[in-house]
């Protein structure tokens, strides 16, 4: 709608927080796919992952309706990812003990079998196990970069800090990550 003759800004899914339904659709359009892989990350069960990125939306749009205003989307939606996971996590550990349902079925994304999602969640876990041996802040910065592709810049808003810790806490992990590449190497 324009006001005197002054055409509307854009929303711009990445930094503003949605206004109405039609944004927020665009903004679970665009974040979901990152989100679940996020939370998958951190999960390592896709179905908690989809569930816990459900969720973060469900709260989002609540917020939305409620008139919250937040600074910056991305940065917001990935700060719920996280605890959404922490408290899944947390649940988890109090129910150990319980015993998970396994099933032969297909899984629902294309067919694939659950043998083929097995093996895919066993390479996902010796990748994890590889940047689970980093400090935990360089481990973040690594996930954030590589597995969900966000930019430096779109990391430090993340995480709150500025890009050139960002930047210094990635190349720290490329050099950690190749020594301990290698040293298997060594090892074998």
């Amino acid at each position: 709608m324009e006001v005197d003759g002054t055409p509307p800004m854009p929303w711009n899914a990445s930094r503003d927080w949605p206004q109405t339904r039609a944004e927020f659709e665009s903004l679970i359009e665009r974040y979901q796919g990152p989100l679940v892989r996020y939370a998958f990350r951190r999960l390592g069960n896709i179905q908690d992952a989809e569930d816990a990125v459900q969720e973060v939306f469900v709260r989002g749009y609540v917020q939305m309706q409620g008139g919250r205003r937040v600074s910056d989307a991305l940065a917001y939606l990935y700060r719920m990812a996280a605890n959404v996971c922490t408290d899944v996590l947390r649940r988890r550990k109090r129910a150990r003990g319980w015993p998970q349902r396994a099933t032969n079925e297909p899984i629902a994304d294309g067919g694939r079998s659950v043998a083929d999602e097995a093996l895919k969640q066993e390479s996902v876990q010796r990748i994890e196990r590889l940047v689970a041996r980093l400090p935990r802040r360089q481990a973040e910065v690594v996930r954030l970069r590589v597995w969900d592709g966000l930019r430096f810049e779109e990391i430090a808003q993340v995480l709150g800090c500025p890009v050139s810790t960002i930047k210094s806490r990635f190349q720290y992990a490329l050099v950690k990550l190749r020594a301990v590449i290698n040293s298997a190497k060594e090892e074998l």
